[in-house]
């Protein structure tokens, strides 16, 4: 089961965490793995939601979410480190249709690898449809919408990846 922690702060900042426990088989997290699996996320939800949905790698890594045609969400070039057997892979936010105007450039995605279970993160991230002021009711309209797209679609990445990990390792 995928555990979700997410909240919207009263200035209209992002903290949404999701987890899965590993069970019966313990990761070995490494750079070359976080990094496939964060690129793999990009993959997958260009797969999940084509036509409309277009995802994109641009130069030097960076990431673009396209909703016909019109850019949703941008990622800088990600930043990959692994330490005391956790590896993980930030891509930052940059701009894009969903992101508030005068909150750009902060935020990032990140995805990381420990040995008993695996994260997905958005943190530092200020959406648009909160608003700056962040009244209540956008909030609560952000947490319905967005926000419970982002759990689902988290949620099957994460179980997904998870099942593809345990049965590499279960190959001879």
């Amino acid at each position: 089961m995928v555990n979700d922690d997410t909240s919207v702060s009263a200035a209209g900042q992002v903290r949404s965490v999701q987890s899965l426990a590993v069970s019966g088989t313990h990761l070995e997290p490494n750079l070359q793995q976080v990094q496939e699996a964060g690129y793999g996320y990009f993959a997958f939800l260009d797969r999940l939601a084509r036509p409309f949905l277009r995802v994109r790698q641009g130069p030097a890594g960076t990431m673009v979410v396209r909703l016909c045609g019109v850019t949703l969400l941008s990622f800088r070039v990600p930043a990959i480190r692994e330490k005391a057997g956790v590896a993980a892979i930030c891509f930052p936010i940059a701009a894009g249709l969903l992101v508030q105007q005068n909150k750009r450039c902060r935020g990032e995605l990140r995805l990381e690898l420990h040995p008993d279970r695996l994260v997905m993160a958005v943190e530092g991230y200020y959406p648009a449809l909160v608003g700056s002021g962040s009244s209540r009711f956008r909030r609560w309209l952000y947490q319905r919408t967005q926000a419970a797209v982002h759990r689902r679609v988290a949620a099957r990445y994460l179980k997904l990846w998870l099942s593809r990990a345990v049965a590499e390792r279960e190959a001879p």
